[in-house]
């Protein structure tokens, strides 16, 4: 076995020291096609795709037969490659399956997969393609920004229930905003470059579901109105009502550490050393006791700068190091943003929990950016999305709003100041096409 061991890791640091094209045939049988037009190297490509991918449709039926013989020495020395890189942790399930279960029994790399799911299960490594331009208006950054693929290793797998509001006629509800920010999943890295310590997506809207009894988390000042309002329905309806959160503005998760944070993480591993010396007197200047973006406490620090400050750092890290080995403020934006929130529309429902009325305020939330936290559990994401607005037709009543699915900045900027409240009854039930 140790023998066999020291093969995978020599096997491993050859494919680190691959040139960048040939690792493409490593990865991707279908480069010899794609280059050349037509498969010049039949066997090698069957060899490929019997080691790596567990289908044959470009390769010969003997290299395949051959690259089945090896796919495991082939799928843990990818797997176990110090690059860690988007093609290595896009294996497909075959050999990633057999390589998993090898490593974690020889005490490997298990940590980077949750317990039975494989790298294609656990892993998202997909570009972000075509995005809401709120996120990063700036014409010349688009096509960079759309090209950028956030690595995203998924730490909770459990499905989130699909829900009707139907199901849940006569019971009051509270709504207040939430980011877009993803929740439960590490961003382990952005392109090529994997970071050295992996940026914890806390969320957004799936915080309900990634945070045992608690549905929302914020300061202590926005929490302490939604559980006084959760107190007073349940004593006037007798049920503890729903949490249901409207989406806020693609730039809402600025406020949120993980913005700044997965900048930080990609200079330090990106960026050489003349320029992370100049980005760190430059932060210097915004916090005078920084460590350095390669210090373990640099994260610390930013997390507990003030506001004004870390957007200042941000600011900075966009503005001159973006070319630099930093990502821009886009990038940044959508590595920690939700992918099916990347379009969606602002002022949207999307998913629904319930708070436990009568419990007290969370003292101690785990979010880094939001301390307080409100009692409760997640129950489902809505099949049927909805405007806030089109659940509250008094407010629209109130302030004169000519279509509630199509509200202006200053109606959502009015529900930003306080939670408001509702109750789901048959009329709006039916007014919503139930």
């Amino acid at each position: 076995m140790a023998n066999w061991a020291d093969a995978l890791r020599s096997f491993s640091d050859t494919v680190v020291n691959l040139p960048t094209e040939a690792q493409r045939f490593v990865y991707n049988p279908q480069a010899f096609t794609q280059m050349f037009g037509v498969n010049k190297l039949p066997n090698e490509t069957g060899f490929a795709e019997g080691a790596m991918v567990g289908d044959r449709k470009y390769g010969s039926e003997k290299g395949y037969q051959q690259g089945e013989d090896v796919a495991l020495p082939l799928a843990v020395a990818s797997m176990a490659a110090p690059f860690a890189g988007p093609a290595a942790r896009s294996l497909a399930p075959k050999a990633a399956d057999m390589a998993e279960e090898y490593l974690r029994k020889m005490g490997g790399v298990s940590y980077i997969v949750p317990p039975s799911k494989t790298f294609a299960d656990a892993v998202r490594n997909t570009k972000v393609g075509e995005f809401d331009p709120r996120f990063d208006p700036r014409k010349l950054e688009q096509e960079k920004i759309a090209n950028t693929a956030p690595v995203v290793e998924q730490l909770n797998k459990a499905a989130i229930p699909k829900i009707s509001l139907a199901d849940y006629e006569g019971r009051p509800f509270i709504t207040s905003m939430s980011d877009r920010t993803a929740a439960g999943a590490d961003l382990l890295g952005v392109n090529d470059v994997m970071f050295k310590r992996p940026v914890h997506l806390h969320g957004g809207q799936d915080y309900m579901f990634n945070n045992p009894n608690q549905v929302w988390a914020s300061a202590q000042n926005a929490v302490s109105p939604i559980l006084k309002n959760a107190e007073m329905l349940k004593e006037v309806t007798g049920q503890n009502p729903l949490y249901i959160p409207w989406r806020m503005a693609p730039t809402s998760g600025d406020f949120a550490h993980m913005t700044g944070e997965s900048m930080i993480a990609h200079a330090e591993a990106a960026m050489d050393k003349a320029d992370k010396k100049l980005l760190n007197n430059a932060i210097k200047d915004l916090i005078p006791s920084w460590k350095g973006v390669d210090s373990p406490e640099s994260i610390a620090q930013y997390r507990s700068a003030p506001k004004t400050v870390r957007d200042s750092i941000m600011q900075v890290m966009d503005r001159d190091f973006r070319n630099k080995g930093g990502l821009n403020i886009g990038q940044a934006r959508l590595a920690v943003t939700d992918p099916r929130q990347i379009n969606a529309a602002e002022g949207g429902i999307m998913n629904v929990g319930e708070i436990y009325a009568g419990q007290p305020m969370v003292m101690k939330s785990g979010h880094p950016s939001y301390p307080r936290g409100v009692a409760g559990q997640g129950l489902g994401t809505v099949q049927k999305e909805h405007n806030i607005f089109e659940l509250l037709p008094n407010v629209v009543k109130e302030r004169g709003i000519a279509n509630s699915t199509a509200t202006a900045q200053t109606d959502l900027r009015a529900l930003q100041m306080k939670p408001y409240a509702g109750i789901l009854t048959a009329k709006l039930l039916r007014d919503l096409g139930y």
